[in-house]
C-alpha cells in the first residue's frame, strides 16, 4: 500500500475530512488530496505534521509486514524498509517494527542533495547521529557543522535543526533518537 493510501485509511478510521486534517497538520487541502492520491511525494517533516495530526507514529505510514515473532534482533535481511524520493533518502529500521522501546535507530542511505527539509525543524528529545561514511552537515540553533566518515553529533531536538548531504557521493549515517520520531 502507498504512503497517501495509509494516510487517507488512518484519517477515515478517525473520521477526519481532508479539512480537519489540513487545519490540524497545517497542510494545504489541495497538497493533502495530492498526497492521498499518491500524486505528490511529501517531505518527511510534511509527513511528521500528518503523522501528528492524525495522533499516529510515522512509521505506521511505511509499515507492510506482521509483528516480528523476535522483538530483540532485527537481521539486515529483515530491517524495515522506507524510501523518500523527494527527500532523497532510503531508511532502514534498525529496532524491531513493533517495538516498544523508547528509542529508534536508522540506518539512512542520503543522496547527494538530501535534506530534511527547506527549514530547521523541532521536536521533543535527542538526537545522535553517527557518519558511516560520506559527509553531513547539520545545522542546530543557526549553527553550522560538517561531519564527515567517523564523526558524530549529539542535540537536544527541541533546538530548531535540519541536515544535508552536501557532497556529490552517497553518505551513511545511523541516526538514533529518544523518543522515537518516526
Amino acid at each position: 500500500m502507498k504512503i497517501g493510501s495509509k494516510i487517507r485509511e488512518f484519517r477515515l478510521k478517525k473520521n477526519m475530512t481532508l479539512r480537519d486534517l489540513s487545519k490540524k497538520s497545517g497542510c494545504s487541502l489541495g497538497f493533502l488530496s495530492q498526497v492521498e492520491r499518491d500524486l505528490v511525494s511529501p517531505t518527511i517533516s510534511s509527513l511528521r505534521r500528518i503523522a501528528d495530526a492524525l495522533d499516529i507514529n510515522i512509521i505506521s505510514l511505511f509499515e507492510e509486514k506482521e509483528s516480528p515473532i523476535d522483538s530483540i534482533v532485527v537481521k539486515k535481511a529483515n530491517r524495515g524498509r522506507f524510501e523518500n524520493k523527494r527527500s532523497k533518502v532510503r531508511y532502514e529500521l534498525l529496532r524491531p517494527q513493533f517495538s516498544d522501546t523508547t528509542i529508534e535507530a536508522l540506518y539512512m542511505y542520503l543522496e547527494p542533495g538530501a535534506l530534511s527539509g527547506p527549514n530547521p525543524h523541532s521536536h521533543n528529545g535527542e538526537e545522535l547521529v553517527i557518519v558511516l561514511k560520506g559527509q553531513l552537515e547539520i545545522e542546530v540553533g543557526g549553527k553550522k557543522y560538517l561531519l564527515e566518515e567517523g564523526d558524530s553529533a549529539v542535540y537536544n531536538s527541541n533546538i530548531p535543526h535540519r541536515w544535508r548531504n552536501p557532497s556529490d557521493k552517497q553518505t551513511e549515517v545511523i541516526w538514533v533518537n529518544h523518543p522515537p520520531t518516526f
